[in-house]
């Protein structure tokens, strides 16, 4: 038994309100959020929430299906999912008032026996609920009443917690480094390779400049006395961070810049920069505006990395014995705010951290009501262009000011827009910018995706079009959901949750690693060998069938950056051409005369003939195929497979009796899917009793096959009722779609 002792601030309260608990091991986050509405004497009669702001990670009662963030349930997630690894959690009370409660991990306690919370230390009274949070009781004592520690501590007693021996304390996530599955490495590399993390933003091709070279050694300081245990840094820390007095300006810090990174932090805060200029009279121009308005460096610093800022910027000259959180110092070395010195004697290294000294003193006395403001519009602007920029994918920065303002109903000026993009949301990693030199025109792209792909078939499919439109309510449940931009999304959750038994949080990982790729435009061949990778373990025929037909649905139906918003069926009813022919199918030089050719090695027009032969049963498709599997001699199992599939859909049952006989002679594979079709087959899964007129079906002159004679074993499966695979969706929205 252990317990964990616990630090409760409750946020931007001045004097500071926190108290000091240790909690017992092996509690639910639900457990945990019953002791901090006693801690503070909350009534519960508000909603809450926890979070992990910088993964968006949120435990509560919500289900896991956002694009940017997981969800875990707070009544079966113990706290030691993220508990010691996570420095401080943040719970929230009343989203009207916003009480927000920052939950910082202090150490493990072994000594710890109980099974209630024990009270260790209190600063600070409650306050009254209902009462316009922190910021309206800011200096008003009437919103108060008293902390009873005797009173709190009894009742904490009487809240005895049982073990959970029944829940799994580790992460879901650890399914990720299950060797079959490579989850985790993939969603490694793909944050590495396409996050553009705030100690990247000075990175270049050519040589790096002294600020990236100095973000660098303060990142591999950080990095190597991290590498060191406990014990190894309490008995000799050759690792120390100092504070000493600044002695260089902010103009003077920001000379490290390069030329390029000066003409862009120039852009960033919208300094005319005349072509003429050296990069001493940008570095200076930049300091200037910084200091005539030093609440730009908000657009930088988030509060908690402001707050941090300050503490150091006040301190002693001296060592440090509590390093700063986050990305704080990183981001204060890249904007001209601070200095770092490293020295190595002895076997020792020494950090000597120092700020610049005409900006610091600016930013300690900058009046809180400014920096309550400012902050405020920028937590609306960023979720308002978030919305936007994720929804979109790509949007060239007039679009997207065009939108803002239409979709929005408010008014900003260009460059107090570019401002907030450049400075805020490209220094923080929130979105990328590109600026294309044929088009004269500068974009904003969703961080996950590869804006320079995107951008090469902007330019060959939608140059002159206009961006599709759509309303507020529409652009938030697609920058909020995948399931909002296309219901083959929970499809392919539920595939990947039942057939392939993966736990909630990495079937949802899984999707989010692949709908971006869709959203790039890739062709099917490629989004199919990336999920087929991620599988835990080798599919079946079947699987790998039912897969193709599934993300086709999905290349088909969402909507694409490259086509402005457009899906490709949307676009191709416009252009009056096929839809596969948007970079849907790769064309492959695989032998057709081969057991092992899959469905998307076959020609564009194969493909598309197949998924109209599946998902909308064309019998008229069907027959042409048939003619091309003979004439062609296919022996593709998965041709065979999907071929008969569209033949027991439409009713055809001699063609599908004959096409599983032919795939039970081919191979171990063939014979597993041989004995799916016939199950199929015998269950009798029909088709729709509402035909379309336009299409070809052979319903009226459908004969039985010779071979057997087909009795109904079971109820006949309309279109709105549940689907048999057991996805909870109706049949006509799974596995009978387009029917």
């Amino acid at each position: 038994m252990a317990g964990y002792i616990l630090k409760i601030v409750l946020e931007d309260t001045h004097p500071p309100v926190w108290r000091r608990v240790v909690i017992p091991e092996r509690i639910t986050f639900y457990e945990l959020h019953l002791v901090i509405q006693c801690l503070f004497g909350w009534d519960d009669c508000h909603p809450h929430d926890f979070s992990i702001p910088q993964e968006d990670i949120f435990i509560d009662d919500e289900e896991s299906s956002g694009f940017w963030n997981v969800h875990y349930p707070e009544e079966t997630t113990l706290v030691e999912r993220f508990f010691p690894g996570c420095k401080w959690i943040r719970y929230t009370y009343d989203f009207g008032d916003d009480w927000r409660h920052k939950i910082i991990f202090e150490k493990v306690d072994e000594s710890y026996q109980e099974r209630y919370t024990t009270l260790l230390k209190v600063k600070g009274d409650n306050f009254e609920e209902d009462t316009g949070g922190v910021w309206a009781n800011d200096g008003d004592g009437g919103a108060r009443w008293p902390f009873d520690v005797q009173a709190v501590t009894e009742r904490l007693k009487k809240f005895v917690f049982p073990t959970h021996e029944d829940l799994d304390a580790e992460d879901e996530s650890a399914y990720f480094l299950d060797d079959k599955s490579r989850m985790m490495d993939d969603l490694l590399q793909f944050f590495l390779n396409r996050m553009d993390s705030a100690s990247h933003a000075f990175s270049h091709k050519r040589k790096p400049s002294l600020m990236a070279l100095k973000i660098d050694s303060w990142n591999q300081f950080c990095a190597e006395s991290l590498q060191r245990t406990e014990e190894e840094a309490l008995e000799e820390p050759d690792y120390v961070l100092e504070i000493a007095s600044g002695t260089k300006s902010c103009s003077e810090l920001l000379r490290d810049l390069n030329l390029q990174e000066a003409r862009d932090f120039c852009k960033y805060l919208q300094i005319p920069c005349p072509g003429a200029w050296t990069k001493t009279q940008m570095t200076s121009a930049i300091a200037q505006e910084l200091c005539t308005h030093p609440e730009y460096a908000l657009y930088v610093l988030y509060e908690e990395e402001l707050r941090e800022y300050l503490r150091l910027a006040g301190l002693p000259n001296g060592r440090l014995e509590k390093w700063p959180e986050d990305d704080t110092i990183i981001k204060a070395l890249g904007i001209g705010l601070a200095d770092i010195r490293i020295e190595k004697k002895k076997g020792k290294t020494k950090a000597i951290l120092s700020f610049a000294t005409d900006i610091s003193p600016l930013l300690r006395s900058l009046p809180a009501a400014l920096r309550k403001q400012t902050y405020r519009d920028l937590r609306r602007f960023s979720e308002k262009l978030r919305t936007l920029v994720v929804a979109y994918g790509l949007i060239d920065f007039d679009s997207l000011r065009g939108m803002f303002q239409s979709v929005y109903h408010t008014t900003i000026a260009p460059e107090d827009f570019c401002r907030y993009i450049y400075w805020h949301g490209r220094f923080n990693a929130l979105l990328q910018t590109l600026y294309r030199k044929d088009t004269g025109k500068a974009y904003a792209a969703a961080i996950q995706l590869d804006a320079d792909y995107i951008m090469e078939r902007v330019l060959r499919y939608s140059k002159d079009l206009e961006y599709a439109s759509f309303s507020a309510k529409e652009l938030c449940e697609m920058a909020d959901s995948i399931s909002g931009r296309s219901d083959w999304a929970q499809v392919l959750y539920n595939f990947l949750r039942y057939r392939f038994k993966f736990p909630e949080i990495t079937a949802g990982a899984a999707l989010e690693l692949v709908f971006p790729e869709i959203m790039e435009g890739r062709p099917l061949s490629f989004v199919m060998e990336s999920v087929l990778h991620k599988l835990p373990e080798e599919p079946e025929l079947s699987d790998i069938c039912e897969l193709w037909c599934i993300l086709a649905g999905m290349l088909l139906e969402v909507g694409l950056p490259m086509l402005k918003g457009r899906s490709r069926e949307q676009y191709a009813e416009e252009k009056g051409i096929s839809a596969w022919d948007i970079d849907m199918a790769a064309e492959e030089k695989k032998p057709v005369h081969v057991k092992e050719r899959h469905m998307y090695e076959f020609d564009r027009s194969i493909q598309e003939m197949m998924f109209q032969a599946v998902d909308f049963v064309r019998v008229r498709v069907i027959k042409q195929l048939e003619e091309y599997l003979q004439k062609e001699r296919i022996y593709s199992e998965e041709f065979l497979y999907l071929l008969t599939k569209a033949n027991i859909i439409g009713c055809r049952f001699e063609e599908a009796d004959s096409l599983i006989r032919r795939l039970r002679k081919s191979s171990s594979r063939g014979k597993k899917a041989a004995e799916v079709l016939q199950k199929m087959l015998e269950t009798g899964i029909d088709v729709t009793d509402e035909p379309e007129e336009e299409d070809d079906f052979l319903w009226d002159d459908w004969q039985p096959p010779v071979s057997q004679t087909y009795v109904r074993e079971t109820p006949k499966i309309g279109r709105n009722d549940p689907c048999p695979c057991g996805s909870g969706k109706k049949y006509k929205k799974c596995c009978g779609r387009g029917v």
